[in-house]
């Protein structure tokens, strides 16, 4: 789905559509629901607010009674003019109100005039025809003869009090900021009571993740949404009365996007919906909604095991870098490792950082690959493996030819080329480059092209972006509004990778950006799969599943795995670095020891025989988070074919054994357990699994009923 910002003249044209139009009128009531959810809407005194908020399951109303939601916040400004501010309450006049059912949602669209102001507003509200969701996003349309800046446009404007007791916030972190905080347990929690407030911000440089859920305990149930944005964005949570306002939206430094008359304006589309039960139910919402916006995964034997160059890369003291820098590797070892990587089992070969001469000049080195990249795109389709490729194409070398013929399309700030002077960490200040402006068209239109050549000469199945996307521009003579620009630049980077996902629809998109990752539900909408973190390690990969599984569905979760950076049983590190899927190798096969490379090759054999299991699987996380000194386990269950995973640890406790309640199991019921890999001592009694291990080890168990 295009989420562009702006919009000039757009003619919309909706499947179904059934126009009313009620000019002036000053009240109207309309109604958003399904089987599970309510919504109630009113324009009553000239205002827009919310009357209700229900659970259809339970019955129960989350909007207070006594204070209504006013559903939106705008903030503008003529030119020279003061900020004026506006929200749900008007003065409003509705000008045209329109339904369609397109796909598996219900739309409602109400366009209001906003006093006497040159500002015409669109409230837009999605309701899907089965799951308890509702989008929604408003849509500022500049209807006078001057410009307007834009100051504030937020994506939520909902207060709910479903109880007198206090709310609980769920929160996560976003573990792909450089990993501080270090990967450990990132759903975080606090109260939301009287005078308490709680912001979550997300975006490049920002420390979270674009979720949230706000449980009400005595209910055993809860609201969840999340947000549809990679730019800047800020939600805030709590008031200094007893109805919890959930309000915020676009925040970039300091945000003034220019309005010009006939232009419009979309803010992001922020989504909430009802779950019953704990956490983990919360997270099966969203792991069904992701299904309905994200690409269908339509590769076979999804999610992949796959093998990546930058593993022989890391290692400088490996002989098979003889002749080469390690981080520029030859033809020869190239190929060695697509042997390598064949002979494991491996679905995917992804050929990482090194095959340029420099960043910015996107071909293969003539030196080091004279006939280009047919070689190894040959042997990597002759061992039956799919191709990947790794482009940094936001970033640009000095010596780049891109810039030194176009150093007017490089991001600036403060005068000066980013990361000189920046006023934080990035790809270019890590890796020496420049960041190009993706905000500034020709410098977008050139990616294209470079995209466009790279995905059919080196014949792709898997593209992975990396580096800066989404940055900062400072620079006026750019195509893109003056000030932060960070707006611009989401719209950019969604408009090549819609233009990626459009040309090449069965090529698998993995969205990663050094030190920011942006794993939100805008993104989500142009790639198949989201790495959960820089960070190899297989205990914090095992960490970090925990709880990336909030969001991301368990197939649509990449992760690399370096086991040079664990330690203990080499089993359980696998398994710790695998639970969920794709992951890929960052370690060379051909450092591995002889038993080292059984034990990998009969678990990568374990993993694509049951890895059907994992795909629009519900995920219980049945002990608590992993830790060192604990037990962890994590089940995968698939309700239409009855049968499932179960991953179980043993940290360095004390305890011998554990007894697992397993979750979507009936207690009568006859389930057949059977231990994967290796026999670990267990017995089974209905739902219940007891399990004895060694210490700093694990099991896997498949289950059917």
């Amino acid at each position: 789905m295009n989420l562009t910002r702006r919009r000039f003249g757009q003619t919309i044209a909706l499947s179904m559509s059934v126009p009313a139009t009620a000019v002036a009128a000053t009240t109207g009531t309309w109604e958003l629901k399904n089987s599970l959810i309510h919504q109630k809407l009113a324009l009553q005194d000239r205002s827009l607010v919310s009357r209700a908020l229900i659970n259809v399951r339970t019955g129960k109303e989350w909007i207070h009674p006594a204070i209504p939601s006013e559903e939106f916040f705008v903030s503008f400004s003529s030119e020279g003019g003061p900020p004026a501010v506006f929200t749900g309450k008007g003065p409003l006049r509705l000008h045209k109100e329109t339904t369609a059912s397109t796909g598996d949602w219900t739309e409602l669209r109400l366009k209001f005039e906003l006093g006497d102001t040159p500002l015409r507003i669109t409230r837009r509200y999605l309701c899907h025809r089965v799951l308890p969701v509702i989008r929604q996003e408003t849509t500022l349309h500049n209807t006078g003869g001057v410009p307007l800046r834009i100051h504030a446009c937020d994506a939520f404007r909902l207060r709910v009090a479903p109880t007198t007791a206090p709310l609980e916030l769920h929160w996560i972190n976003n573990f792909g900021r450089a990993m501080h905080p270090e990967p450990g347990n990132p759903i975080h929690h606090a109260s939301v009571d009287d005078n308490s407030q709680h912001a979550v911000s997300t975006g490049p440089y920002s420390p979270d993740i674009a979720w949230f859920a706000l449980a009400a305990p005595e209910l055993r149930g809860g609201l969840v949404g999340g947000w549809e944005w990679s730019g800047p964005m800020t939600i805030t949570f709590g008031d200094r009365r007893d109805p919890c306002l959930i309000h915020g939206g676009l925040d970039p430094l300091a945000f003034a996007e220019p309005l010009a008359p006939g232009s419009e304006f979309a803010g992001p589309m922020g989504w909430y919906g009802f779950y019953e039960g704990g956490l983990d139910e919360a997270a099966y919402l969203s792991h069904q909604l992701v299904e309905t916006l994200a690409p269908p995964l339509t590769m076979a034997s999804a999610p992949w095991v796959g093998y990546c160059t930058w593993a022989a890369s890391m290692d400088e003291k490996s002989p098979h870098n003889e002749g080469s820098h390690p981080w520029f590797p030859t033809e020869r070892n190239i190929l060695s490792q697509v042997d390598a990587a064949a002979e494991l089992g491996c679905d995917l070969f992804l050929w990482d950082y090194g095959w340029f001469p420099r960043v910015g000049d996107w071909h293969c080195d003539p030196q080091r690959y004279p006939q280009g990249p047919a070689p190894v795109v040959r042997a990597v389709k002759r061992a039956g493996m799919k191709m990947g490729l790794w482009v940094g194409f936001g970033n640009a070398d000095d010596l780049s030819e891109v810039v030194r013929q176009h150093p007017d399309w490089l991001a600036t700030y403060g005068g000066k080329p980013i990361p000189d002077g920046f006023f934080t960490r990035t790809a270019a200040s890590t890796w020496k480059v420049r960041t190009l402006c993706l905000a500034h068209r020709p410098a977008r239109e050139w990616v294209k092209q470079q995209l466009a050549r790279i995905i059919d000469s080196f014949e792709l199945d898997w593209l992975k972006h990396d580096f800066d996307l989404i940055t900062i521009c400072q620079d006026r003579n750019h195509t893109h509004p003056p000030g932060d620009s960070r707006v611009a630049s989401v719209e950019g980077f969604y408009e090549i990778m819609d233009y990626v996902r459009s040309g090449w629809p069965n090529l698998l998109c993995e969205n990663w950006m050094n030190n920011s990752a942006v794993p939100d539900y805008g993104v989500l909408q142009r790639h198949h799969v989201q790495l959960i973190g820089d960070a190899y390690q297989p205990f914090q990969l095992r960490r970090m599943f925990y709880g990336h599984a909030q969001v991301f569905p368990p197939h649509r979760q990449h992760r690399y795995i370096r086991f040079e950076d664990g330690t203990g049983d080499f089993r359980n590190m696998v398994r710790s670095g695998s639970v969920g899927g794709p992951w890929t190798l960052l370690s060379d096969p051909r450092r591995l020891s002889a038993e080292q490379h059984g034990i990998l090759k009969a678990e990568i054999a374990a993993y694509r025989a049951h890895r059907h299991l994992l795909v629009n699987a519900r995920v219980s996380r049945l002990l608590g988070r992993p830790h060192p000194r604990a037990w962890d386990a994590v089940q995968f269950w698939r309700p239409d074919l009855r049968e499932g995973l179960v991953y179980v640890f043993r940290g360095h406790d004390a305890e011998e054994g554990r007894t697992i309640l397993l979750h979507h199991i009936p207690p009568d019921a006859r389930a057949r357990v059977t231990s994967l890999g290796v026999d670990v001592k267990h017995s089974q009694s209905g739902a219940r699994l007891s399990v004895t291990l060694p210490q700093g080890t694990s099991a896997l168990f498949h289950i059917r009923v």
